[in-house]
C-alpha cells in the first residue's frame, strides 16, 4: 500500500467514525474530538504515536477547515 492510499483511508476512516459519533451542537465552535489509537498514525508531516489525541478546530472565523491536533492533556499542539 502507498503512502497517498494510506492517507486516504486514514481520512476515509476518521470520517466514517466521525460520521458515527454524536453530533456536536451548533454552539461548540471547536467541535472537539477525542481519538485514542492502538498503534502509529500518519497525518500530513506527521506521525503520532499509539495514545489519546484531541483534535480542534482551530479559532479561526476566515478558515474552518484547519484541524489541530493536540496531546491528551491539550498542552502541546
Amino acid at each position: 500500500m502507498n503512502n497517498n492510499t494510506a492517507k486516504l483511508m486514514l481520512v476515509v476512516a476518521l470520517g466514517f467514525v466521525g460520521g458515527m459519533l454524536p453530533r456536536a451542537s451548533a454552539s461548540e465552535w471547536d467541535q472537539k474530538t477525542i481519538f485514542t489509537f492502538s498503534g502509529p498514525v500518519e497525518i500530513p508531516r506527521q506521525v503520532l504515536d499509539a495514545g489519546t489525541y484531541v483534535f480542534k478546530l482551530a479559532d479561526s472565523a476566515s478558515d474552518r477547515n484547519i484541524v489541530q491536533v493536540f496531546s491528551k492533556n491539550e498542552k502541546h499542539l
